[in-house]
């Protein structure tokens, strides 16, 4: 499954800056229940990279195609939501962004990018199992690292209840570049991403921000800024010694 480029913004918060925005707007932040009852669950993620790091300094280069293979897990441990693996390919061509990816078990997922090993699929899925398995056997990529953190996920919707941004909060972003095995709430990563106090939002849409809502972010002081939870956790703790001479 592909899922369309739109535009998406990072804006690192204070936790009073996010309480402040939720209470502003109030009802318009309907809480997107996809992934729970109240939009609340946890996101694990293995990220793949080669030996010399090359998505780490493609990024830090400004490389204008580039890709990332990682596995994203969902769920938690007692079931309340159900446990989900996605093997996932966000690629970046000339500042704009897509992600393709498929939904797999966790042993075959492992599997894929452990190995280069891959399952048969829909002739929609098998060309991003090929590009994986080509990452993978071609490229030298391989699990580098584990991220976790906990995502508050909301619809920005209008006075109709239509929607017009998707706007997420990530929080408690830890990393941790051993024992390269995830598990759904993961629970054993314990280097900080993100200072202590901030959250990361996401806001994501098809065409532009409403005017009142980009109007109040730009009035706080509030503006978007790149971050990226992979480049920071590498810079933070994983950067190969050599290249970063």
């Amino acid at each position: 499954m592909e899922i369309a480029a739109r535009f998406e913004l990072k804006y690192v918060l204070p936790l009073a800056e996010r309480a402040a925005l939720l209470a502003r707007f109030g009802a318009r932040f309907a809480p997107d229940t996809v992934g729970g009852p109240e939009g609340r669950y946890p996101v694990v993620s293995l990220y793949c990279d080669t030996p010399d790091r090359k998505c780490y300094w493609e990024a830090w280069r400004g490389v204008p195609a580039r890709r990332k293979l990682r596995l994203r897990l969902y769920g938690t441990r007692d079931g309340a939501i159900p446990a989900a693996t996605f093997l996932e390919i966000k690629h970046r061509d000339d500042g704009d962004g897509a992600k393709r990816r498929v939904r797999l078990d966790l042993p075959a997922a492992m599997l894929a990018v452990t190995e280069g090993v891959v399952p048969a699929g829909t002739a929609a899925d098998a060309r991003i199992l090929e590009e994986a398995r080509r990452l993978v056997a071609d490229d030298g990529f391989r699990p580098a690292f584990v991220i976790r953190y906990d995502r508050q996920a909301y619809r920005f919707v209008d006075a109709a209840g239509a929607e017009q941004l998707r706007i997420t909060f990530d929080q408690d972003i830890r990393c941790r570049f051993d024992d390269l095995r995830p598990a759904p709430e993961d629970t054993q990563c314990d280097r900080d991403v993100l200072d202590a106090g901030c959250c990361l939002m996401e806001v994501k849409g098809a065409t532009s921000a409403p005017y009142d809502f980009a109007s109040y972010l730009s009035s706080r002081g509030i503006f978007p800024r790149s971050f990226s939870k992979y480049s920071e956790s590498v810079r933070r703790y994983g950067v190969t010694p050599a290249l970063s001479a």
